[in-house]
């Protein structure tokens, strides 16, 4: 009787572990695609140049690896020669740690320069943080790809 009880509990207790980590994962799974889409709507304001929008996804405290802050980041839209024709994030991978998550992935921008198309590919990484009930980017690296 004694092992028939210690194993329902063992049943219950495992039972109980992966129901809360299934709800966990559906939780994290619908943060990810909240922030794919937000990593798409940076990408659709960059091309259209949309400092609004832009100014909503990135915190105060935004500011690139070794780089721009917000305030200039922004500001470099309206001195820009570029035409930005499009950009689009590829090979995106979240990790979501609660209210914080890291993002990784290539951005391929393709640019026009009076009579020059240029393509870049960016390796980036992005932390966003949920505060007020939102996701913000406070922190990119990009680099080139090789």
């Amino acid at each position: 009787m004694k092992i028939v009880f210690t194993f329902l509990a063992l049943i219950l207790t495992v039972s109980t572990s992966a129901t809360a980590q299934s709800k966990k994962s559906d939780r994290d799974t619908k943060v990810e695609q909240e922030l794919r889409t937000l990593v798409r709507s940076w990408d659709e304001a960059y091309v259209k140049g949309d400092t609004a929008t832009l100014d909503r996804l990135l915190a105060d405290e935004f500011a690139f690896v070794g780089g721009p802050k917000k305030a200039d980041y922004l500001a470099s839209f309206k001195a820009s020669q570029l035409i930005i024709q499009s950009a689009l994030s590829s090979d995106i991978e979240v990790q979501v740690y609660g209210d914080s998550a890291v993002l990784t992935g290539v951005d391929t921008v393709i640019a026009k320069n009076k009579d020059q198309t240029l393509l870049t590919k960016w390796l980036y990484l992005d932390v966003w943080i949920k505060r007020g009930g939102r996701w913000q980017c406070v922190k990119t690296y990009s680099s080139p790809k090789q």
